[in-house]
């Protein structure tokens, strides 16, 4: 049994519990009850978990493999007051029960009638993030090791290999012509990726939260938050600014440009333009590596099996910053 399987079984839940139970009673709290909310993805699973005090928790249970539970554990060490604090970790079995961090950004500038990525409090989390990747890059070759995924740019042309070869197989066990024809012109960009990614190399990778949007930010009491980790690979540095972004063109070319802005003045640099457009034009194989990695437990059609090759395929889009909220 795999563990989407696994996290389908009402034992799972049981155990799940009685888990939080032990750690929660270690901290002289209690729950109140079942989960209030609950989702099950193939890349996790999360419970909503009422206490007697009128607090939640949230219960995470995290795919085989994936590094999520020794990053938070590590940036809970490094960086405690930006991210959701961790109460337990189970190593072993991919779970982390964390203090509820309150209402994301996203959702707080959109009932305020207020396009999310032109509000000023993502803006300034967008500078407060670019900081942060400085403080973890010292941490960055141990999280590898401990299995965080390497989207560097010296370790991309191997990705584009893993890729094309995985979806080629894909294409052709499933019949469809169309995919097999697109790869086909996506492997004719590999000397390009190859000359990209030696133009990028010399800086030096830290954490890309990889999905780093004003819904996985939280602003409380001035407090800057940053939440849900479990895409995150080691990058470089500008990778991060792949997704915010694309969807801050979706509001308009003006908010994009400030997401840049205040990213920029968090790193206290000005940005070389040549070298940001070759790491997010290589960004999107990392995407489409996290979406592979992602669905990899399902074993029946999902409405995002089409993911890892879209995002592959836009490595033969002009512009990577095309607005976009997938």
């Amino acid at each position: 049994m795999n563990r989407l399987d696994e996290w389908r079984n009402d034992a799972f839940v049981h155990a799940a519990l009685a888990w939080a139970d032990a750690a929660l009673a270690r901290e002289g709290r209690r729950r109140n009850g079942g989960p209030s909310w609950s989702r099950v993805r193939p890349w996790g699973t999360v419970l909503a978990i009422p206490l007697t005090d009128g607090d939640t928790v949230w219960f995470k249970a995290t795919p085989e493999g994936s590094a999520e539970p020794i990053l938070h554990q590590t940036l809970d060490a490094e960086i405690p007051e930006y991210v959701a604090p961790v109460l337990a970790a189970d190593l072993s079995r991919g779970w982390l029960l964390m203090d509820d961090a309150g209402e994301s950004l996203g959702n707080d500038a959109e009932a305020e009638g207020t396009p999310p990525c032109a509000d000023p409090r993502f803006q300034r989390a967008m500078t407060t993030y670019a900081g942060l990747q400085e403080q973890l890059r010292h941490r960055i070759d141990e999280l590898v090791q401990e299995g965080l995924p390497d989207a560097r740019p010296h370790a991309l042309p191997g990705v584009f290999d893993q890729l094309l070869a995985s979806l080629g197989r894909q294409a052709r066990d499933t019949g469809d012509e169309d995919a097999s024809a697109l790869l086909v012109r996506v492997a004719a960009a590999r000397p390009q990726v190859v000359d990209l990614a030696a133009s990028c190399a010399a800086r030096a990778g830290s954490i890309d939260h990889n999905d780093l949007h004003p819904w996985n930010v939280l602003v409380r009491d001035g407090q800057t938050v940053f939440l849900d980790w479990g895409d995150a690979m080691a990058a470089h540095p500008y990778a991060s600014l792949l997704v915010p972004v694309r969807i801050a063109m979706t509001e308009s070319r003006q908010t994009a440009e400030a997401v840049l802005e205040a990213y920029a003045r968090g790193r206290d640099e000005t940005m070389d333009p040549k070298e940001l457009a070759a790491v997010i034009r290589l960004s999107v194989i990392g995407r489409a590596w996290t979406w592979q990695r992602s669905l990899a437990l399902c074993s029946e059609p999902t409405e995002n099996d089409g993911a890892p090759l879209k995002w592959f395929a836009r490595l033969l889009d002009p512009d990577p910053f095309a607005p976009g909220r997938d």
